[in-house]
């Protein structure tokens, strides 16, 4: 049975709790049924839970036991395939043949890459939104009517967040705002998607809270005013209207909820997930059984001895490109990041010891820098590892600002926002006022500072110069959507209105 990109009447999806705990052990993909109650708040809540469960799982990616055409045995961590492989800063130190051809952009040549051309988790995401917003508003049991209007306003940010990121991968993409279309749905143009983005993420800032109680990552994996004021700023960069943008994202560093942490607190915001600068993240959690093994999170493939028990790496970004990406660095060692992001270790030390990390985290060879943004303890914990997947924090917020404001032609308030990151990574301000210096120098800073976050490609798709940076690409495939993943087989059946991309219609 293949999904059809519609919700049938006979179907919804299963009740979790309210903590998520059970994602990896949903039913099959397309085997939903009819046994979700919608009588009391905890019902209400579970189903509200369910649809971020679902989004978490889109991110990491299908599986076999989900897509039997593929031969991979577990998700892989799409969400670092989708926005950062193809960006030309990455390489496979062990000349992994299906990273590699991420990195060419041959997305159908092989099986193994076929779960990340499938937006159908993406849209059991939306279908459960949907249900949510037709149910729950007839619940009163165990429900105060701030508290609902509190989970309708999180499922209006879910459905526009997952078109959203669907949007970012497939660019046009369908739109379904209801809970019992049983009609095939087209593709509809990234503009009039963005455009709904907005719409819902309006609905969603008006009833959400800034944050809520219980621990930061608690906090920050759930929609937020924050969440969503950065969710329709997102969009609106992605319709070029800036003045919108900046409006949005001012709102977000006004209030004061989140912050530049220092940059001694990266580990915490990278390794557990409790920063005062995360706005939104996915967090998977190994404790209940989120990692029952290395497939998941990508941090499992760049990262080896001594935090994971690999032999070597797997992804990386080469000695040269770093110091590329890193000006300062290369030329007096004063970016704070590059030792926070990278390392070297001592390859020499037998695979079953515990092997040291080097001082100089550039001392390796071209080929053996450990990209470390994300790590645990030395332990050779290799199946145990969770961590947050961060989606909007606070530096990424400053900087989008401070490009928009650079479109608008203020350059002062753009100047003032881009050196807040560059004075945390200790690097000089950035003085030079020309707005087109000034703009090209905002997407640098986003590229040093989000590299690993699965921002980058993104950030070219939406200015149309993916072609700029991967060689694999040129101007005229870009124009023709080689910067879009294509579009999978499974949307096709028994739906006359579904189309491919132009550019894969021509290079299968």
């Amino acid at each position: 049975m293949r999904n059809k990109i519609f919700v049938s009447c006979l179907t919804t999806l299963l009740l979790i709790s309210q903590g998520c705990k059970d994602w990896l052990n949903q039913l099959p993909i397309n085997t939903i049924t009819e046994d979700q109650a919608w009588v009391t708040g905890s019902d209400a809540e579970g189903a509200v839970a369910k649809s971020f469960s679902i989004f978490r799982r889109a991110l990491s990616g299908l599986t076999k036991s989900d897509t039997p055409s593929t031969t991979r045995n577990g998700s892989w961590g799409d969400y670092y395939f989708w926005g950062d492989a193809r960006s030309g800063d990455w390489i496979t130190p062990n000349n992994d043949g299906d990273w590699q051809a991420g990195f060419n952009n041959n997305l159908i040549a092989r099986t193994q890459l076929e779960p990340m051309t499938n937006w159908r988790l993406f849209y059991r995401a939306i279908e459960q939104c949907n249900l949510v917003l037709e149910n729950v508003p007839t619940i009163s049991e165990g429900l105060t009517a701030e508290r609902k209007a509190e989970l309708l306003a999180e499922a209006h940010f879910m459905r526009a967040m997952s078109h959203f990121y669907a949007a970012r991968i497939w660019g046009d993409v369908p739109i379904n705002l209801s809970a019992r279309n049983v009609t095939p749905l087209g593709r509809e143009p990234i503009k009039k998607v963005m455009e709904m983005v907005v719409s819902e993420a309006d609905i969603a800032i008006a009833g959400l809270p800034w944050l809520y109680p219980g621990t930061r990552k608690k906090a920050t994996s759930r929609g937020t005013r924050g969440a969503a004021l950065a969710l329709k700023a997102h969009a609106l960069m992605w319709l070029k209207d800036y003045q919108a943008a900046s409006e949005a994202l001012n709102q977000i560093i006004e209030e004061g909820t989140y912050k530049l942490v220092p940059i001694e607190g990266f580990r915490e915001m990278f390794d557990t997930g409790e920063s005062d600068e995360l706005i939104f993240q996915m967090f998977y959690d190994a404790k209940v059984g989120e990692f029952s093994d290395y497939y998941g999170h990508i941090m499992t493939y760049y990262l080896t001895n001594p935090y994971t028990s690999r032999g070597n790496l797997s992804l990386a970004v080469p000695k040269s490109k770093i110091l590329e990406i890193y000006p300062d660095y290369a030329a007096n060692q004063s970016d704070r990041r590059v030792a926070e992001f990278f390392q070297s270790i001592d390859f020499s030390v037998g695979e079953n010891e515990i092997r040291p990390v080097f001082a100089d985290p550039l001392a390796n060879g071209e080929r053996l820098i450990m990209f470390a943004k994300f790590r645990k303890a030395k332990d050779r914990s290799y199946n145990l590892m969770d961590g947050p997947v961060p989606i909007f924090r606070y530096a990424d917020i400053v900087l989008l600002k401070a490009e928009a404001d650079a479109r608008l032609g203020k350059v002062n308030e753009a100047l003032t926002l881009l050196n807040m990151v560059r004075s945390r990574a200790g690097i000089p301000s950035f003085t030079k006022s020309d707005q087109a210096l000034l703009i090209e120098e905002i997407l640098e800073e986003r590229r040093r500072e989000l590299i690993g976050e699965f921002q980058r490609v993104y950030d070219l798709v939406r200015l149309g110069r993916l072609h700029e940076f991967n060689p694999s690409i040129t101007e005229q495939a870009e124009k023709n959507g080689a910067g879009f993943f294509p579009v999978s087989d499974e949307a096709f059946a028994n739906n006359p209105n579904m189309h491919q991309t132009y550019y894969w219609q021509f290079n299968q």
